[in-house]
């Protein structure tokens, strides 16, 4: 096997390297401080842990570009995502920032707010229920759309409490490394009219479940950030398969 291309299904634990300033369980006292930060690599496999969305889960795999390890989520009819525990009372100003790239935007999906359309190319979750993906938990999805117009916000079909946040639409970019960052304090009262009182996980997801279509998406560069920075940080629990 090409070691540029291990695979790694989401029924195991995805191979990730986490930095961060201070101990698990630290009081961040330094202004700014970035509580998490997500390169992916071979190097350690207690981070990440997945959790399957549809019938067939999806194929991640950590692969090589430009010299770097990138994590790469290829999707047919399928759906699952990968998700990364957290335990943070945030402030005003707490940034969550990432980079992504898309093969391609599911470019004709004109249904992206029906159950028929729930479909986008990438997406990137900020969770702040105990159990990431319950059917009542609140969350934001910032997504990779097809159509829909950029800023466009409005509730999953599926779960009404997860705010889908239209960053990317279209092909325009498709094949390029995008750079996001967002105050995710700030969106969230957009969304639900109060501040969040936890963060509970971040997670990266693809699906093609219900157009049943194939995507490619590619994630990388994770950083969760708080201002002001009195937070905890937790360890994420081993996977247990699902």
């Amino acid at each position: 096997m090409d070691p540029a291309r291990r695979a790694v299904t989401v029924l195991s634990l995805l191979a990730a390297t986490f930095l961060h300033p201070a101990g698990t369980g630290d009081l961040y006292s330094q202004q700014g401080a970035e509580l998490l930060r997500a390169e992916f690599s071979d190097l350690a496999i207690k981070h990440w842990v997945g959790i399957k969305l549809a019938t067939r889960a999806n194929r991640f795999t950590v692969v090589e570009e430009s010299g770097r390890p990138v994590l790469m989520a290829e999707s047919e009819k399928s759906a699952s995502a990968l998700w990364y525990r957290l335990d943070i009372p945030p402030r005003e100003g707490s940034t969550v920032a990432w980079r992504w790239k898309v093969g391609s935007a599911l470019t004709g999906n004109t249904r992206e707010r029906e159950k028929k359309g729930d479909d986008y190319a990438a997406r990137f979750f900020v969770i702040f229920d105990a159990q990431p993906f319950s059917r009542e938990g609140r969350a934001i999805c910032y997504v990779w759309a097809a159509g829909e117009p950029v800023g466009a916000v409005f509730r999953n079909p599926y779960f009404p409490n997860v705010a889908t946040v239209v960053l990317r639409s279209g092909d325009a970019h498709a094949g390029e490394w995008v750079a996001e960052e967002r105050d995710f304090v700030s969106d969230y009262r957009q969304a639900f009219g109060e501040a969040p009182e936890i963060v509970t996980a971040v997670a990266v997801m693809v699906d093609t479940d219900n157009t049943q279509r194939r995507a490619t998406a590619w994630f990388d560069e994770i950083r969760v950030k708080l201002r002001p920075p009195d937070a905890l940080i937790s360890k994420s629990p081993a996977s247990k398969g699902f």
